[in-house]
């Protein structure tokens, strides 16, 4: 059975990277001279919130020899008023659909550090993120894993527009036979801004809170997740990923 899920997770995967051009309208992201400040602040808002890193993975560390490997599609429930104002053709979708790789290595003490890479098909939205986190309860039969993460994001390829995140995460796990369900709670903070010429729009340079939680399968070297994201742009992500 967990065999059969894990063909499902991969074919999904797959399929999202297909049809990704079509969820995102075929579409690259240019700021027009004539978008207001207030459109813009929400745009940046909606931008950080899908581009900061997130670590799709239980609070438990791996261990100095741990390396794990995963291919990821998350689905973003924007503003579609919003980003009508700043797509080329001006019908964005409902949801836009974002794959993406992520690499994690652990470390003594309890500490990993992770990145990740993630683009929308068709668009010319890519991004890099990158995470260090300390287990500082690293779990047993008995106790939880709890861990704080400290993670960056930046996105590329946008020419109009920069936006970085930075933030703090608190996140818990237990393991249960194969399931691993977690939690985690943090603070974003994020900058943006655009570069048209004679546009010149201030800066929205603010923060928010964010929370998720998830389930991770796991078998030998294979493991499935889910996760749910609770934000005002609210994501819903499957991992596919192999470790030891």
């Amino acid at each position: 059975m967990y065999r059969q899920i894990s063909r499902i997770a991969v074919a999904i995967m797959f399929s999202a990277t297909i049809v990704g051009p079509v969820h995102a309208g075929g579409n690259n992201i240019i700021i027009p001279p004539t978008l207001n400040q207030s459109t813009f602040d929400s745009f940046v808002d909606e931008v950080a919130a899908m581009t900061a890193y997130n670590p799709l993975s239980p609070a438990e560390p791996l261990g100095i020899v741990g390396f794990e490997i995963g291919a990821a599609v998350t689905s973003y429930s924007i503003d579609t008023a919003i980003w009508n104002s700043v797509v080329t053709d001006g019908a964005a979708p409902s949801n836009i659909v974002v794959p993406r790789l992520l690499v994690r290595k652990g470390l003594p003490f309890g500490i990993d550090i992770g990145a990740s890479y993630a683009t929308v098909p068709g668009s010319n939205v890519n991004n890099l993120g990158g995470e260090v986190r300390w287990a500082f309860l690293e779990g047993s039969t008995v106790m939880p894993a709890v861990a704080v993460i400290g993670h960056a994001s930046k996105l590329s390829g946008v020419p109009d527009l920069d936006v970085s995140t930075y933030g703090a995460d608190l996140g818990i796990s237990k393991g249960f036979t194969i399931f691993t369900p977690y939690a985690a709670i943090g603070q974003l903070w994020y900058k943006g801004s655009e570069s048209v010429t004679g546009l010149n729009l201030q800066d929205r340079d603010s923060s928010e809170m964010r929370s998720y939680a998830g389930v991770r399968i796991g078998m030998a070297l294979f493991s499935l997740t889910g996760q749910v994201d609770f934000q005002p742009v609210q994501a819903y992500s499957l991992r596919f990923n192999v470790g030891f």
